[in-house]
């Protein structure tokens, strides 16, 4: 078994009695562990062994396996190729809520914990079995007006829950509880799946006919479907040339050929208009998969498709994990997004694990983007993947125009104007555009009001207590706040620093953005989609749909409306600022500025009307501003690759983050140090052909304090995955006794995306 708590390896223990019959791979059991009772995961079940001093299980939890035994293998590749613990892998990958721990000497409850989460059993009532309802009953003098409507439902229904006689009728429990005293209906508890909250899209039944180009990538997925053998294709498809249809008709031929699919897409709120489309052809065979349905909800998706009750599991990063026993197709939508990295507790790369899975499964993989990663285009260029593309949109519609803004042109001084936050020619285009009745996207990847709170005498910004970063002025709410730890405090009077009372808001976020479009477009709606506004279950889905439905005139966001959505009658899309993600200190800086503008340029002209994008930046000439303006991927492609190479960056290499975190600035340095300095010597031992790694640092992290913790790094790079996965090993080991007393926390993160 493996115990759900940070512990490597695997544990035996024996099996007695009557568990016997009931234990079976994939069930949760409780066991003794280091004098508590915790949640283990039965990963093998192997023959009596003469081994003395072994345990014996406590207790079998579930009644059905949570997992099926093709996802143990699975389990344990994530394991070790992520140094992670396996009990914490599977931990991560199950629903929520499920684990025990009772201290040793406690008396278990006679009821209930094995139950902590499970099905939601709901009260419905029946006609006894042998009772007959006379309709003359309907018509008694002295009986309440409705109790006719409510005995007519009964004979018509058969069976219907409290809750819906409650809706139903105001005196629902009493018309109840008269016709169950008097024999005639029962009232028991029964098992029912919750459903699934949120708003769904209408979406017709019938699919609409496949063009030329998505039939013969339809036909060359069908074939390698059939070959019931591992594969990978790169699906290199501009934003609307009608991906997500061939991705349908893929999972209709899966489905053919009696396997299972996954569907994963890089945002939750993805998923609303991805399921909308699955359910409405394939009905209530689609499950859904992702962090934001409550506990009991992902529970019973989970034990739908463990049951095998759903033929399509769509989902964000934890789809990756839906227990599929007959998993034949995986489809990662977006594929270069940045979300599918785990960026905490276990750091895994869901694009990357489901290859693996798919490839321990036998399944077919297709990776979906307009604008692939440079890994896996490299991996299709070098014949690694299969290379499928879909270069025009469906319809015979055009890509959008594309005009660069030059903002040097416009005068800069101190204080922020409007014509610094949105140029004269943007401003004209959306005015041109509400006249038209159309809508405008304007994305800026920034949150708030402004991006500093400054002195304009000593030049001091207001920085977080905890981290080393400015704090961000929010104007709702009259808030300076951190982004990073969610520190806040009311703008002081006087800067801390020189005491003088001259402290102005310096930048712009998506807050001011707004504010500067209310003043210059009065009679516009506009909203705002950033994760300040979209905090609460249920409120992208009601932007989004307002903004559908056309009740919003300028949608303002972050990242957020970057990601493939649909929006017919949008005809322009402003980027207030390129320059963001340009200027990251980050290798895959021009790679991510590439993909965010591409993306966000695709949200127009998917309707009749031809988009247009207008690009504001301070640097027009970057190769990867130029190659957007061109939608022209081969040549952003050809530029990054060469750079890549020259410094020998993924994917001409592995790479892993070694952090250390502390509360004390020199003792984390000098951890750090140490480390490095025993990194490099264990280099030194080893045979000639693993010398091919690299040490970088230890250097300060450019975010120096996070969250209260100074921060230090040491950045390790491979020729080989192998070599490098085996350097890492040994820094585990040989770290555990330097680190230990020492207060400091060593994390490893492998294929590391977040470098800051």
């Amino acid at each position: 078994v493996a115990v759900a708590l940070p512990i490597s390896g695997t544990f035996t223990y024996t099996v007695k009695g009557d568990l016997i019959k009931k234990v079976a791979v994939g069930k949760r059991v409780l066991v003794s562990f280091s004098g508590r009772k915790v949640t283990a995961y039965i990963l093998r079940i192997i023959p009596p062994e003469k081994r003395k001093g072994l345990m014996d299980i406590n207790a079998i939890i579930d009644s059905y396996p949570l997992f099926p035994p093709n996802m143990v293998e699975f389990f344990e590749w994530l394991s070790n190729y992520y140094l992670y613990p396996i009990g914490l892998v599977i931990k991560t990958a199950l629903p929520t809520g499920l684990n025990v721990r009772i201290p040793d000497g406690t008396e278990m409850p006679a009821k209930g914990w094995l139950d902590r989460v499970g099905l939601l059993k709901m009260v419905f009532i029946s006609i006894k079995k042998g009772a007959y309802i006379d309709r003359s009953l309907f018509e008694h003098k002295r009986a309440p007006k409705n109790e006719g409507e409510f005995l007519e439902m009964m004979i018509n229904k058969k069976e219907i829950s409290l809750h819906e006689v409650k809706a139903t009728f105001n005196n629902g429990a009493y018309l109840v509880d008269k016709w169950v005293k008097r024999g005639l209906l029962k009232k028991y508890l029964k098992a029912v799946v919750r459903d699934i909250a949120g708003e769904t899209l209408f979406i017709s039944p019938n699919p609409p006919p496949l063009n030329s180009k998505q039939k013969e990538v339809l036909e060359n997925i069908s074939e390698k479907l059939k070959d019931n053998a591992f594969f990978t294709y790169l699906l290199h498809g501009v934003t609307g040339s009608g991906k997500t249809e061939v991705y349908y008709h893929a999972v209709k031929v899966a489905k053919e050929l009696g396997k299972q699919s996954i569907i994963m897409v890089p945002e939750i709120a993805l998923t609303v208009s991805m399921a909308s489309l699955f359910k409405a052809r394939f009905k209530d065979r689609v499950a859904i998969l992702h962090s934001a349905l409550s506990t009991g909800e992902r529970y019973d998706q989970w034990i739908r498709i463990a049951k095998g009750d759903a033929d399509v599991v769509i989902g964000a990063r934890s789809a990756l994990y839906a227990p599929l026993s007959k998993l034949g197709l995986i489809i990662i939508d977006e594929e270069h997004d940045l979300s599918y990295k785990q960026e905490e507790k276990f750091r895994y790369q869901a694009r990357d694990a489901a290859i693996v899975r798919a490839k321990l499964s036998g399944a077919l993989v297709i990776l979906g983007s307009g604008t692939p990663s440079i890994q896996s285009y490299q991996n299709a260029a070098k014949g690694k993947y299969g290379f499928l593309t879909m270069p025009k949109r469906i319809l015979k519609r055009e890509l959008p125009d594309v005009t660069v803004i030059d903002m040097t042109r416009f005068e800069r001084g101190p204080a922020v104007r409007d014509d610094n936050i949105m140029s004269p020619p943007l401003k004209k285009a959306i005015g041109e555009n509400l006249d038209q009745g159309k809508q405008t996207i304007l994305f800026l990847n920034r949150r708030g009001f402004s991006s500093l709170y400054l002195c304009r005498f000593c030049g001091e910004a207001i920085r977080c207590p905890n981290c080393e970063v400015s704090l961000t002025y929010h104007k709702y709410g009259n808030n300076l706040i951190c982004h990073y730890c969610g520190f806040r405090i009311k703008p002081p009077n006087s800067c801390p620093v020189c005491k003088r009372e001259n402290l102005k808001p310096y930048g712009f976020g998506t807050e001011r953005v707004v504010e500067v479009l209310k003043d210059v477009f009065p009679e516009a709606q506009v909203e705002r989609m950033d994760r300040d506004t979209m905090k609460h279950k249920g409120e992208v889905q009601q932007v989004l749909k307002r903004f559908m439905q056309r009740e919003t005139d300028i949608l303002v966001g972050t990242q957020m409306v970057t990601k493939g959505h649909d929006f017919p009658n949008v005809t322009l899309v402003g980027v207030i600022s390129a320059d963001l993600s340009l200027n990251y200190p980050d290798f895959r800086a021009g790679e991510v500025t590439f993909q965010l503008l591409s993306q966000v340029a695709g949200r127009t002209g998917r309707g009749n009307v031809p988009g247009k994008v207008i690009i504001q930046t301070f640097n027009p000439s970057h190769y990867a501003i130029s190659a957007t303006k061109d939608h022209d991927y081969e040549k952003f492609f050809s530029h990054e690759i060469g750079l890549r190479q020259q410094v020998n960056y993924p994917p001409f290499s592995f790479i892993a983050n070694v952090r250390f975190l502390g509360n004390s600035k020199t003792k984390t340095e000098e951890i750090a140090r140490s480390i490095g300095i025993k990194i490099r010597n264990t280099l030194k031992k080893q045979p000639k052909g693993k010398n091919s790694i690299e040490v970088l640092g230890p250097v300060e992290a450019p975010i120096a304090k996070l969250k209260g913790k100074y921060r230090q790094q040491i950045l390790i790079k491979s020729s080989t995955s192998k070599y490098l996965n085996q350097l890492l090993k040994e820094v585990e080991k040989f770290s555990a006794q330097i680190l230990s007393s020492s207060g400091i926390r060593m994390i490893i993160d492998v294929d590391p995306y977040q470098m800051m």
